[in-house]
């Protein structure tokens, strides 16, 4: 048993039932009984759902403001890096061990009971007749069994089959037997048995314990409310007499006769004033009061059911000034779980930028942590951050490559087919100095995991190429046409428009805090699929002083035969006299485009670019997926007579 889970869980219970309850004593006089005790459902949701879980959106949650799983986060790291690994998991069989003794002990309790009952003698015929008239009267269902025992008060016992238990000698008054078939109506024994279920999973924490009292309380609160609804307003000091008086028969100064698997009309007498004031305030909540208890809930169940945002949404860098800073900081970054992919690699990337440890260290695969904080107290000592071992391959003392090797002046990043489900992904990254003139640049490949967050590892590298980068296919097809081989390659790209703020720092940020914390995007800021052809002749045959013109469509347009040069729904990009003497390409968004060439530029063999196209999106997830197909129509003239045509289609690679 883990018991940070644990203590994360009864924690985040914890908080919410104190809100809730402060709340509760704010308005106490100002809303009734059944506001009071269905507020409650906020909690039961943070109960079942786990404190990691978010199953609503919400604008706010209460755990922002007290990220309670990050603390726990990094007491359970804490205490391993201390060598309390064991003490936690003793602490855990601990745990256990109490649990199962209460939960044990509730068992008995409830067999002893039910034991107990089924023995007790059953009710006479002129019992079960007045019960029968007084159920009838007010439009409720009476009990099949009725029993008779030495108790203070009724009480309704068991779910299934629900047994009226009646105390011995004259029948109770007409409101105690009608509170108790409601609370057979209204199911609230199901309630009782839930609370000691949380009681037993919460044994060690008083606060809940003293939470679950008041929900109790709150649920008979609600039940005296029902009564006076159907008896009348008129007899609410009577029937707040006759509470008092059945409280102090069953134990005077405090004892409370609840019992697992029953109800509890009458519980100890500090419970019973928060009863009594609420059958006072019964007649003064006004009744058109609706819109304001929606909003209050609205508020709280927003709050309440909420988790802290993953990851939090900024990641702060401290001022290192000692070893115990650097500590510290890397352990900030440890509880960060990138939300995203995309956020992880944003991390990745400007980790690389501001040559940043702690920025490294949120992204980083939880293997790495021991040999990654080792080489982060050597940098400190050293003031040096060496990316690579200094040592041969295998001797003790190298680390691995942290970090890509450090080329000054870098200008753009391009993510480039960024692919990932529930658990892994790759990517691959053009770093590129000068982004306007496109002369050269540097390809990452990059691994990712799913751990707490998205981890990201460098896996290849290059060195610096001269040239234009011309990203890998995700998609490629061939096909060839008589002399001609066309190619179709496609690929999605993306960037990020916050990186551009990072070269204008003006200081490396593992050595001073930023004045303004930067928001992590969770996605690309744009993000495009490019789809591209390309023409390669293989013939023999000279195409000197010949004019070569290629169409490309999605589907076999007739029209296309007739005008070669204008695809449907698009105007050329140049005048139709001028395009037999101009060498030019031409694609839009939609799969269609065109190209002219002099035969001469096709001698040399090399392919030659039909059209390129990038559609943008502003939305993640809507550019090429691996499954995907294109399919694309090409038709080849010469000198205006058309000399092939088909289809090519990609394929999955």
């Amino acid at each position: 048993m883990d018991i940070w889970t644990i203590l994360e869980y009864t924690a985040s219970v914890t908080v919410i039932g104190l809100l809730i309850w402060l709340i509760k004593l704010i308005f106490h006089d100002k809303l009734d009984a059944r506001w009071h005790y269905f507020i409650w459902l906020v909690l039961l949701v943070r109960i079942i759902v786990p404190v990691s879980a978010r199953p609503v959106p919400t604008p706010f949650s209460v755990f922002d403001e007290i990220p309670i799983g990050k603390w726990i986060e990094m007491g359970r790291i804490l205490a391993e890096k201390k060598g309390y690994g064991e003490l936690s998991a003793i602490a855990g069989r601990v745990y256990l061990w109490g649990a199962v003794m209460l939960g044990g002990f509730y068992l008995a309790m409830w067999a002893i009971l039910r034991i107990q009952v089924a023995m007790a003698p059953g009710a006479d015929a002129l019992k079960r007749e007045q019960i029968n008239e007084i159920a009838s009267k007010y439009g409720l269902k009476s009990c099949r069994d009725i029993r008779i025992r030495r108790n203070a008060a009724p009480y309704v016992c068991g779910l299934l089959c629900p047994v009226l238990v009646l105390p011995e000698g004259g029948l109770p008054e007409e409101s105690v037997i009608v509170h108790e078939l409601l609370h057979k109506r209204y199911k609230d024994v199901l309630v009782n048995l839930g609370i000691h279920a949380v009681r037993v999973v919460n044994w060690f924490n008083p606060i809940v314990w003293l939470l679950t009292s008041v929900v109790l309380n709150d649920s008979e609160a609600l039940c005296d409310q029902r009564v006076l609804e159907r008896c009348g307003k008129e007899n609410a000091r009577h029937y707040g007499e006759l509470l008092i008086g059945m409280s102090t028969a069953a134990g005077g100064g405090g004892k409370n006769t609840a019992t697992i698997g029953t109800s509890n009309m009458a519980g100890s007498y500090r419970n019973m004033k928060t009863r009594i004031r609420r059958i006072r305030d019964f007649t003064r909540v006004p009744e058109k009061i609706g819109l304001v208890t929606l909003c209050i809930t609205l508020m709280l169940a927003a709050a309440g059911t909420g988790s802290e945002a993953q990851g939090g949404y900024t990641l702060e860098l401290p001022e290192l000034t000692s070893e115990k800073d650097l500590e510290r900081a890397m352990l900030y970054a440890r509880c960060y779980h990138a939300r995203t992919p995309e956020e992880a690699i944003y991390l990745f990337i400007r980790s690389y930028e501001q040559n940043d440890l702690i920025y490294r260290m949120s992204v980083m695969p939880e293997k790495e942590i021991p040999r990654y904080e080792e080489f982060a107290r050597k940098w400190f000592l050293q003031k040096e951050l060496t990316a690579r071992a200094e040592v041969p391959p295998g001797e003790k003392g190298g680390f691995p490559c942290y970090f890509p090797e450090k080329i000054a002046g870098m200008e753009d990043y391009r993510v480039c087919n960024l692919l990932y489900d529930e658990t892994e992904g790759t990517a691959t990254v053009y770093a590129i100095p000068n982004a306007k003139r496109g002369e050269a640049f540097v390809e990452w490949k990059l691994s990712l995991t799913k751990e707490d967050g998205w981890k990201v590892w460098l896996t290849e590298e290059s060195g610096m190429h001269s040239g234009e980068y011309i990203p890998e296919s995700l998609l490629f097809g061939t096909a060839r046409m008589g002399d001609f081989l066309v190619e179709l390659s496609a690929y999605n790209e993306g960037y990020y428009d916050q990186l551009g703020a990072l070269q204008t720092a003006g200081f490396l940020a593992f050595s001073q805090k930023e004045e303004e914390s930067e928001t992590c995007p969770t996605y690309f800021s744009a993000e495009y699929k490019y789809r591209c052809l390309y023409l390669t002749y293989l013939g023999e045959e000279s195409l000197e002083g010949h004019a070569v013109k290629v169409t490309v469509g999605e589907t076999d347009l007739d029209e296309s035969r007739e005008q070669p040069w204008t695809m449907a729904g698009a105007e050329p990009p140049v005048p139709e006299e001028k395009v037999r003497t101009l060498t030019y390409s031409y694609g839009d968004g939609n799969g269609n485009g065109r190209a002219a060439f002099d035969g001469a530029e096709l001698m040399t063999g090399e392919p030659r670019l039909i059209y390129g196209v990038g559609d943008g999106y502003s939305e993640p997830g809507l550019c090429w997926k691996e499954s995907d197909k294109i399919v694309s129509y090409v038709r080849i003239y010469v000198d205006d007579v058309l000399a092939e045509e088909g289809e090519i289609q990609s394929k999955n690679l």
